[in-house]
């Protein structure tokens, strides 16, 4: 007798069948739970980066400081947020923060290069979608 992954026991081929169909169901649920999970997960960041000031919002892309973060994750986790910032944050917000981090000199230059215009221009028509969208396509870091 084999044993499913959740610990239920499983005798012969119509066994192994239902089983599966469950664990199927199962995975099914968790995945709709998780996408449920990550769409309120990503309107509540996106009502605290709304209401955020300058100072907070440069505090939060300090926390991706080059030096302190290298390699793939740096970039695997600030591009979505990047493509965030320019979707939810006013033109004026995100020349104040290009402005801040260039002052910082060579360190913060890739930060920086991020909040340029044509960069922001670039991002939203990438992440533009359709009007019954439940929210723009980001990338999921």
């Amino acid at each position: 007798m084999a044993v499913n992954m959740n610990g239920t026991a499983v005798d012969g081929a119509l066994g192994s069948a239902t089983a599966g169909r469950c664990a199927l169901r199962d995975a099914w649920a968790l995945r709709n739970a998780t996408a449920e999970a990550l769409m309120r997960a990503e309107d509540h960041v996106r009502l605290l980066v709304q209401g955020a000031t300058v100072v907070d919002l440069i505090a939060l892309v300090e926390a991706f400081s080059p030096a302190r973060s290298p390699g793939p994750e740096w970039t695997r986790s600030f591009e979505p947020l990047v493509e965030r910032l320019w979707a939810w944050c006013d033109d004026e917000t995100m020349a104040a923060l290009e402005a801040e981090f260039r002052a910082r000199g060579l360190p913060w230059l890739a930060v920086a290069n991020d909040f340029l215009p044509e960069r922001g221009a670039e991002l939203r028509k990438r992440t533009r979608q359709p009007a019954w969208a439940r929210f723009p396509s980001f990338t999921i870091g």
